[in-house]
């Protein structure tokens, strides 16, 4: 067990046990925690932190900003969670802290997380999304809730109406960043930054790391953040094909088509980089008789969850997505995936063709490689260093 007791005492009295009990700390790993949360790390199961842990506790506990680029599994919400907890004053009514996310099911699985994190703490956490009763969030934050974990549009709508009050907030986390980026949230995430307090701490997190998540780190960041890079395993999944075809722009729709042809794709899951692509893809694709569906984050969460239900029921042929399909969405029984638009990064690459090859079935992951997309590709494929056939279109067959 990693978590260990950092000094031996003389024996005391009972009552001087349960004093020193509750003030002494504990090694979790090389980190020092005091005894309420290694008691509820213990009991979570936590025996060693992981990188994202060990590299990210240390920065936020002595108050700095960070970014941290880090794929889900990794552990990261516990490395922003301990120095939530540790900093709350459980005694506070008020929001002493705010963590942002993208979905519903994310924020109700980082605001589990944390409360189970501060049980031994006393402190109060709430989620705050949208498509659940507004009311019951707000009776929420009037219990006293301390740690505040929404959706960007829920907890400005509550801002607005002024049910939640950012004044007192000392730390802003934007967990899984570039997923709120793809989900149309951006505008949302920079308002709520601009009306929290100026010298609050904010850490950031994301797999990715496009420029708009750049632009967002320099505006509402200190100077000289923290940078914590946790690099994920790119190996690609060994059942899983990959096809690359060099295709010019122009001819992407063609091409899509003739592979439709040639494969039989009975469901085929095509991504994107924007959601003006993926309704101008749908479009095009309904024209041509096409069953087709787009998914992205300026359709409600309704509509997100209703398209992804007829999609795994087969009553769609092309599901036409931004990344938001890429991460956290059980599409299982998948034999082929299109990248239409090549991935930014070879994270991103891997995520997209994680989509299919699942439970040890053959999965098919094509890739389009436009004109100017030669060197993107080429670093993907030399940081990701798996076996990429190549294969020839008919539409270019000079015979």
């Amino acid at each position: 067990m990693a978590i260990e007791v950092a000094a031996d005492d003389p024996e005391p009295s009972e009552f001087e046990r349960a004093v020193l009990a509750a003030s002494r700390s504990y090694r979790f790993g090389e980190i020092e925690v005091p005894a309420t949360i290694a008691r509820a790390i213990e009991k979570m199961g936590f025996d060693t932190p992981t990188e994202v842990q060990a590299r990210s506790i240390p920065p936020l506990r002595r108050g700095e900003d960070l970014i941290g680029q880090a794929q889900t599994g990794t552990g990261k919400t516990a490395a922003f969670g301990i120095p939530i907890v540790e900093k709350i004053d459980p005694s506070g009514t008020h929001v002493q802290a705010l963590i942002l996310t993208p979905t519903r099911e994310l924020c109700v699985q980082v605001t589990e997380e944390i409360a189970r994190i501060g049980s031994f703490r006393n402190v109060q956490t709430v989620a705050i999304y949208g498509g659940s009763s507004m009311d019951r969030q707000i009776e929420g934050l009037k219990r006293g809730a301390q740690v505040v974990v929404g959706t960007p549009g829920r907890v400005l709508d509550l801002i607005r109406r002024g049910e939640l009050r950012l004044d007192r907030v000392h730390t802003v986390i934007l967990d899984e960043a570039d997923r709120m980026l793809d989900m149309g949230f951006i505008v949302d995430v920079e308002t709520i930054l601009a009306r929290s307090p100026r010298q609050r701490q904010t850490a950031l997190f994301s797999a990715t790391m496009p420029y708009a998540i750049l632009r967002i780190c320099d505006r509402f960041m200190k100077k000289d953040p923290a940078h914590v890079t946790v690099r994920p395993d790119l190996r690609t999944v060994e059942t899983v094909r990959q096809v690359v075809y060099f295709v010019a722009e122009q001819d992407k729709v063609s091409a899509l088509l003739e592979l439709t042809d040639q494969f039989g794709f009975d469901r085929l899951l095509v991504f994107r980089h924007t959601q003006i692509g993926v309704d101008r893809l749908a479009a095009t694709l309904q024209r041509r008789g096409k069953n087709v569906a787009g998914l992205h984050g300026g359709l409600s969460q309704r509509e997100r969850d209703r398209t992804l239900a007829a999609f795994r029921a087969g009553k769609i042929q092309f599901l036409i997505a931004t990344n938001v399909a890429s991460r956290g969405l059980d599409i299982t029984d998948l034999p082929y995936v299109v990248s239409y638009d090549i991935p930014e990064d070879a994270d991103t690459y891997v995520h997209r063709i994680g989509r299919t090859g699942r439970a040890g079935k053959e999965g098919t992951a094509i890739t389009f490689v436009g004109e100017w997309d030669l060197d993107a590709w080429e670093a993907i494929r030399s940081e990701v260093g798996a076996s990429v056939e190549e294969g020839q279109l008919g539409l270019y067959d000079r015979s």
